[in-house]
């Protein structure tokens, strides 16, 4: 079964976006209009962590959708995104081509929320 949710913690200045499963065009539209609600309702300099652990590599009508999240986000003032990321090679080849040239944010990758987590908490204090 594949779904998404985006999570938002305004005090960290944090979102947390899960992508999962075979996620159709309709369900990416969704998931990019929340990164574009995102991008709006935190403050420059936010950052996020983008599950996509269990994302299975989407049609190619869908990687324009998340395209446009990654626009958005980047558009809307991201710093920083951390993916944790799966074993699949193909899929995560496919969502990091998705956009890439709209990316003007620090990309990392990690195995689990809590190492993203990490990683992004010890790039603030390195700011």
């Amino acid at each position: 079964m594949s779904h998404w949710d985006m999570e938002v913690d305004e005090e960290k200045q944090r979102a947390y976006l899960t992508l999962s499963g075979r996620m159709d065009a309709e369900q990416h539209a969704a998931a990019a209009d929340a990164c574009e609600e995102v991008a709006e309702r935190l403050d420059d300099g936010f950052d996020l962590i983008n599950d996509m652990s269990d994302l299975v590599p989407a049609e190619e009508e869908a990687m324009k959708h998340t395209e446009r999240g990654k626009r958005a986000l980047a558009d809307g003032g991201m710093a920083a995104v951390v993916r944790v990321v799966s074993e699949s090679p193909t899929g995560q080849m496919r969502f990091d081509r998705a956009g890439e040239d709209a990316e003007g944010y620090a990309v990392a990758k990690a195995d689990s929320v809590e190492e993203a987590e990490q990683l992004l908490e010890k790039r603030r204090q390195q700011a």
